[in-house]
């Protein structure tokens, strides 16, 4: 979009452009029962329609492929002894986050991390998520981010990886990179998302359509 094109969904028009828009759930939620809906229906009020903001990550891609297809095992101390809650390090897997290893600028089409596994091939898989966070804090703005192509690591645990959409803001050596659980930042498109159609007084259906907040950026 250009930067005098209206936003279809929430109106005005947009701050940057071009844009490269990726997320726009869209969920249905099951039948909830009397104990439920009002809470939910509460939140929702409390959003304002287009004026909140939620942020949600995408349900079927909460962790990296790599770890969806192994299993972690279990390792103790040089003395065989564990932590005194009876666990040990959690060895096998990508670590939940990671960190940016050289700066970037906005606009920038591909990045490269460090603090991964050493000479995995891949690591991080075309299709994987992940969100930047500026010296560790979720960002007010959306941050996530879809590895393009696969990104093995090298003896030191460091990738560079092509990303869509480009780096909406710049970003700092150092910056955390979470792999678990990542998050964007959006809003309802319109006023009339997740009315719900109560059937009183027990139950309630309802879904919702969202967009990333871009206007942030």
């Amino acid at each position: 979009m250009s930067q005098t094109s209206p936003r279809p969904w929430a109106g005005g028009n947009s701050a940057y452009g071009p844009h490269a828009q990726l997320w726009m759930p869209k969920l249905t939620s099951i039948q909830q029962d009397i104990d439920v809906w009002p809470q939910m229906d509460a939140f929702f009020s409390r959003l304002g329609g287009q004026a909140g903001l939620i942020r949600i990550g995408d349900a079927s891609r909460l962790i990296p492929q790599y770890n969806r297809e192994r299993q972690a095992t279990t390792s103790v101390w040089s003395d065989g002894t564990m932590f005194t809650d009876g666990t040990g390090f959690v060895d096998g897997l990508i670590p939940p986050t990671c960190h940016v290893l050289a700066a970037a600028s906005r606009g920038a089409t591909s990045i490269v991390l460090g603090g991964l596994p050493a000479s995995l091939v891949p690591a991080l898989r075309r299709g994987d998520l992940f969100e930047i966070r500026p010296n560790g804090i979720p960002a007010d703005f959306p941050h996530l981010y879809q590895v393009m192509v696969n990104g093995p690591t090298n003896a030191d645990g460091e990738t560079g990886v092509e990303i869509r959409p480009p780096l909406r803001a710049d970003i700092a050596a150092g910056d955390q990179v979470v792999l678990d659980h990542p998050t964007s930042v959006f809003h309802l498109i319109d006023d009339s998302q997740a009315e719900m159609e109560i059937n009183a007084p027990i139950t309630a259906n309802f879904g919702f359509s969202l967009i990333e907040a871009i206007e942030r950026i």
